[in-house]
């Protein structure tokens, strides 16, 4: 224990850099390349933020005042937090802004109206995001800090003198149930969880404590930065892009810093066993011998996975025997300064008692019960399920200015009322269900009530008669949902499987593309047995009881059946031998049965992801004892019995060189307007396959593939000449306006110029996508030489790292092209070349074509203007984002007659495609092709 208690947060700061004025803030920002971490001791980050804290007065708002911080990476946070509370502010974390305009406006408002005004601590692209909005007081961090170089206050300085029981930190709620609520954390109720959290850590001066939550969370914040400061901890705070990029590195630095204490969530312990168990190359490679606890919240930890988990980590361990932690799974709220409940327990020794680790007993000062859920007061007894409730002087003191929500979360003396359903027995907790509407996908809360908003609008679902349910099956990794409602026809008509089929795929449909996840089942109730409540609402908790009993059973054998008809109609038994063995291909992939297979199936609409084609490609090669089934060839002939054909034709040689056509159509349901995506600088197109999935039953999707990889078609040698063929091809495939037009990386300049050329004779294009990429290439195409276009496409392919291509590039160029190729090709990741099927002769070719590109690309300089540009934006090839959106990519608006617009998208520039960040790019996307007025 510290030897004094502080009576307030600035009491932390101070004691911190006064006695451990050498310990360390470590950063690793969301632009980092490699684990390079930046440092501040406690004693030069105190200084740092009290020079802030002074520049702020020079605002001249009164003391008291809300300061919304609006920033990503955790260092500009953290600055900003201690900068306010040292001014004498309070800080409100904002999370990042909804991509949805109408949601970011009504959320704003909401925050002015909330707080009485506006005044806004963000960065360029926080402004950015927040210009569109009048009435707003804006102050971006860069100019607050190029300001406080003017002074250097004494390192006790305080704008005024704070008591404990003042406000000290505001956070918002996810705002699942309407518009966020802002939490009134005071230094009293912050400083009570620290000292309980610290003391169940066993945290010391010696501690070093990684984490990689936002700090917008109070996980992130108060948990993982507050508490380790209180006790003197060192601290590395991660990126959670770095992370989730790249699992290996959390390994890394438990490795290099000694991390005693970190943070891993549920998702996180799967991902890592997912890509570490088979690693046989890793074993024995680091050493975990600091790690002593591993903190686990966001969703429940499912036993058999924390049990891999450890297995993993003591197989990758130098020396298994000296690795000893706890995975402490907890409860926690933004109420009650996250966690309050933990239950560390060493999965090495012990055997879990449920198919979910326990979340176990309260810290100090925290009481938990169970109550009946009715009436919020009746206790339950030991080992019944009920309400949890949880009091102590870590619970928030109320809702900022909404008295009646605060009344309603608390019962007599001073109880709080979690939501949440648990069960206490021999004095351990843990969770059962969720009163409060949220579904949690991967540690990411979604609003249930938004997503039934939008199910309700599907043609066949009777209005109100709808609820979407959170459910977890056993076994499984992370939380689904399932979907009630009573359809609008009868199911026992005659156009009943039609009816149910069309219904069903609109809310697969929806719910993909809201919350990245179908529902696990979809269940139609007539709507005479469909339960409401006296107050109207449907009985949620009713229906899923209902269904964990089987009571439901004739609703979902009914479904299957009709559904069972609808596809019986258009099923196409497999009848010629390639097409039966396609069909146990497929079969395969899908873990499907074969019967269940049609010869009419679509590749892609059973499921089919990017990494699905390589392994039908390769599959299909062995079965059919073909030296090559060409990726484009899948690509042009999903169905199966296109397919078929395609490979028959293959066995008896008829393969005549086909006319180069540079449209790929990657998935063709849905009658809105298609979109059409520009090839990045390699050339190919299968790294749209992922995204082509969430706009299936909606609209068209193609890409435009580049000339020169079949045999017989020459490469392009010009830009000209590449755009009149694009546009050409275009025109082709949908004949008249309005067009929607997209290209990633060195693909964005093209559909730019595409652009251009249909709107000269005459075609409207009311939507222009530019995915990271600025409208000046020429310098950049110019550095591409052959060794460039090779390392380029090497990192593209993801056969490389960031850093393996910098360290290798200098070696590499005094060498003979075939010599660099042989020495790249054993630096590549041999499991990866594996996937893609990848010989040397297919890259030294597949080089060739990107280099043609890049000459295309020497002489170009943009001009002229399209009608409206879109920009997304990712972490840049090198640099900050910030100076990447600022520098590179703001011309654009030169190139723009209406307003140019910015979106930020998570993920690298060559990661922002891939399977883990592309479900959030494909929402982005999409409200931008709706706010453009793409229909």
């Amino acid at each position: 224990m510290p030897p004094a208690l502080p009576v307030t947060l600035n009491d932390i700061l101070s004691q911190a850099s006064e006695r451990y004025p050498s310990h360390e803030l470590g950063f690793i920002t969301s632009s980092a390349h490699n684990s390079y971490i930046q440092v501040k001791t406690f004693s030069s980050f105190n200084q740092y933020v009290r020079n802030l804290a002074r520049t702020m007065l020079d605002w001249g708002k009164p003391a008291g005042s809300v300061i919304l911080v609006y920033l990503t990476e955790h260092e500009d946070n953290m600055t900003a937090v201690w900068a306010c509370l040292l001014a004498g502010y309070i800080p409100c974390l904002q999370p990042a802004l909804s991509a949805q305009q109408a949601h970011k406006e009504g959320h704003v408002a909401h925050i002015q109206n909330l707080f009485s005004s506006s005044s806004w601590l963000t960065n360029e692209v926080g402004a950015q995001q927040l210009d569109s909005i009048s009435g707003l007081e804006i102050h971006l961090l860069s100019g607050l800090q190029a300001s406080a170089l003017n002074y250097h206050v004494p390192v006790d300085w305080v704008a005024r003198t704070i008591q404990s029981d003042d406000d000290a930190i505001l956070f918002l709620t996810s705002g699942s149930t309407g518009f966020s609520k802002a939490v009134v954390h005071t230094h009293r109720t912050i400083l009570a969880a620290c000292h309980a959290k610290g003391e169940a850590y066993s945290l010391t001066p010696n501690t070093n404590v990684l984490n990689w939550v936002g700090f917008d969370h109070v996980a992130g914040s108060l948990e993982m930065h507050m508490t380790p400061l209180l006790f003197g901890a060192s601290q590395i705070h991660v990126h959670a892009s770095a992370i989730l990029s790249d699992p290996l590195r959390f390994l890394r630095l438990i490795d290099e810093k000694c991390i005693n204490i970190a943070f891993s969530p549920n998702f996180l312990l799967a991902k890592l066993i997912r890509d570490l168990d088979k690693r046989s190359d890793l074993i024995g490679t680091f050493d975990l011998s600091s790690i002593k606890r591993i903190n686990s919240g966001g969703e429940a930890v499912i036993s058999k996975t924390a049990q891999s988990f450890v297995t993993v980590l003591k197989k990758l361990a130098r020396d298994p025997c000296k690795v000893s932690f706890v995975i402490s799974p907890g409860f926690g709220m933004t109420e009650t300064c996250a966690g309050c409940i933990y239950d560390p327990v060493d999965l090495a020794t012990t055997e879990p008692k449920h198919e979910f680790l326990d979340l176990g007993r309260p810290i100090r000062g925290c009481e938990m019960r169970i109550v009946d859920p009715d009436d919020g007061k009746t206790v339950r007894a030991d080992g019944e399920s009920g309400e949890l409730q949880v009091r102590g002087p870590m619970v928030f003191v109320r809702y900022y200015n909404n008295t009646e929500a605060t009344s309603t979360r608390f019962v007599e003396s001073g109880w709080y009322r979690t939501g949440d359903v648990g069960i206490i027995e021999h004095g351990v907790m843990r969770l059962s269900g969720r009163i409060k509407d949220t579904v949690i996908v991967h540690g990411v809360s979604y609003a249930i009530l938004e997503l039934e908003t939008y199910l309700q609008t599907v043609e066949g679902v009777t209005h109100s008669f709808l609820a979407a349910t959170p459910y977890r099956a056993p076994d499984q990794q992370t939380e689904g949902f399932i979907i009630f409602y009573s359809p609008t026809f009868d199911l026992g008509g005659e156009d009943a499987s039609t009816k149910l089929f069309t219904t069903h795929r609109a809310l697969r449909d929806i719910s993909v593309k809201m919350i990245t996840l179908p529902p696990q089942f979809i269940v139609p109730i007539p709507i005479n047995q469909m339960e409401k409540t006296t107050l109207g609402k449907i009985a949620r908790a009713r229906l899923i009881s209902l269904f964990k009993q089987g009571e439901l059973a004739k609703h979902i054998a009914r479904a299957e059946e009709l559904l069972s008809d609808a596809r019986g109609a258009s099923f196409v038994t497999p009848s010629t031998e390639t097409e039966r063995a396609l069909a146990k291909i497929c079969a395969r992939i899908f873990n499907l049965a074969e019967s269940d297979i049609s010869a009419g199936d679509n590749f892609f609409e059973l499921g089919g992801t990017s990494i699905d084609v390589i392994r039908l490609k390769r599959e299909g090669e062995v079965h059919f004892d073909l030296p090559e089934i060409p990726t484009l060839q899948i690509l042009k002939h999903p169905v199966i019995s296109s397919l078929a054909n395609y490979i028959n034709s293959l066995l008896t040689k008829d393969t005549r060189t086909e006319e180069y056509d540079p449209v790929v159509p990657l998935q063709l349901t849905g009658n809105k307007t298609p979109i059409f995506f520009v090839h990045p600088g390699v050339g190919e197109v299968l790294i749209f396959v992922n995204l082509a999935k969430y706009f299936q039953n909606e609209r068209p999707f193609y890409a435009l593939r580049a000339r020169g990889f079949e045999p017989g078609h020459s490469f392009f040698t010009s830009m000209d000449e590449m755009v009149f063929c694009y546009a050409a091809a275009v025109k082709r495939t949908q004949p008249t306006g309005p067009y929607a037009i997209a290209g990633y990386s060195y693909g964005g300049v093209v559909a730019f110029e595409v652009a251009k050329r249909l709107e000269a004779v005459g075609d409207e294009v009311k939507f222009v996508g530019l995915i990271n990429i600025s409208p000046h290439i020429a310098d950049r195409m110019y550095k591409l030489d052959w060794t460039g276009c090779m390392l380029n496409l090497f990192l593209f392919l993801g056969l490389m790292t960031k850093q393996g291509v910098n360290n290798l590039a200098p070696a590499l160029r005094p060498l003979s092209r075939k010599e660099q190729l042989e020495v790249v090709w054993k630096l590549s990741s041999f499991k990866r070349l594996l996937e893609l099927q990848l010989t040397q002769e297919k890259l030294d070719h597949w080089v060739d074509v990107a280099c043609s590109l890049a000459e295309c690309g020497k002489n170009y300089n943009p001009s002229g203007s399209a009608a409206a540009l879109d920009v997304f934006y990712a972490i840049p090839f090198t640099g900050s984002k910030s100076d990447w959106l600022n520098k590179q990519l703001k011309p654009w608006d030169g190139f723009s007659r209406g307003q140019a617009t910015y979106t930020d998208v998570p993920g690298h520039h060559y990661t922002l495609m891939d399977l883990d960040y592309v479900s959030q790019f494909q929402k982005l996307f999409r409200s931008r092709l709706e706010a453009r007025g793409i229909q």
